[in-house]
């Protein structure tokens, strides 16, 4: 029996995960498959290679250059794509680790909600 191991990227909600994979080959046995022992999904590398149980630093770096060549292993791959610029009065910022549009009328809103909290409950003429 042999592992052997994939790694790649994928952009979900314009937000970049890694994927790491171990796979189980029985080498004694002619044309079987290979077992899908253990993934992983997360935004960082080493939090994907621990959800699926991969520990040899080397073996991280080497399924790290395969997943993003270019990369210098420990580097935040969400950090180096550019955010799309929607318009001038929108942006997309992260918020209580998720994802929010904002415009420029964000700032008023946080401003009358701190003096009136009940403000959006009060009747509209």
């Amino acid at each position: 029996m042999e592992h052997y191991y994939t790694a790649y990227t994928k952009t979900i909600n314009n937000i970049p995960y890694y994927f790491v994979k171990k796979y189980s080959r029985y080498t004694e046995l002619q044309n079987t498959p290979a077992i899908l022992e253990s993934y992983g999904m997360h935004v960082d590398f080493n939090s994907a290679c621990d959800i699926a149980a991969i520990h040899d630093v080397e073996l991280k770096q080497q399924l790290f250059k395969e997943a993003a060549p270019g990369l210098v292993y420990g580097q935040r791959l969400s950090a180096t794509i550019a955010r799309p610029l929607l318009s001038k009065k929108l942006r997309i910022e992260r918020v209580d680790n998720k994802i929010s549009l904002v415009t420029k009328f964000s700032g008023i809103k946080k401003i009358i909600t701190a003096k009136i909290p009940n403000w959006r409950l009060l009747p509209h003429s």
